[in-house]
């Protein structure tokens, strides 16, 4: 009787973990988006004043986008892959951010395909939304 006790506590006990990790591997909205998972169907045109300085963020370049409605954080890419280009925003720049909104670590951003400026436009996914191993500009499109 003990034995047949001990062993349904502990059927319980993995049932329960197993339905866990179940639970827990269906909600990925908080996974890093950058696996290949960019949706040109999802893409949205945003227009704005760059809203500060860029920042870096565990390892990736952001920057604050003031629309007309709100002010969205817009993931431009790995720092490294940004540094190697030409392309500069400043705060109070009116720039054209061409990406998708997703949920990030529990927080709101939108990951970059393509953004324009004074000074050009910076290309960092190509129109089916496969990351360029280097980010290109404008100019170098020919």
């Amino acid at each position: 009787m003990r034995n047949k006790l001990v062993s349904c506590i502990f059927v319980s006990v993995l049932a329960t973990l197993f339905a866990s990790v179940v639970v827990d591997a269906g909600d990925r909205r908080d996974l890093n988006r950058d696996d290949g998972s960019y949706d040109v169907k999802a893409e949205r045109i945003l227009e704005g004043i760059v809203a500060g300085k860029r920042h870096i963020m565990e390892g990736f370049m952001y920057f604050p986008l003031k629309t007309a409605d709100t002010i969205v954080e817009v993931q431009l890419g790995p720092k490294e892959y940004v540094e190697r280009t030409t392309f500069r925003l400043k705060p109070g720049d009116m720039v054209i951010v061409v990406g998708i909104p997703v949920v990030l670590n529990k927080r709101g951003v939108v990951l970059v395909r393509a953004i324009s400026g004074m000074n050009g436009t910076l290309y960092l996914r190509d129109d089916r939304g496969v990351r360029y191993k280097t980010a290109i500009r404008s100019e170098e499109i020919r």
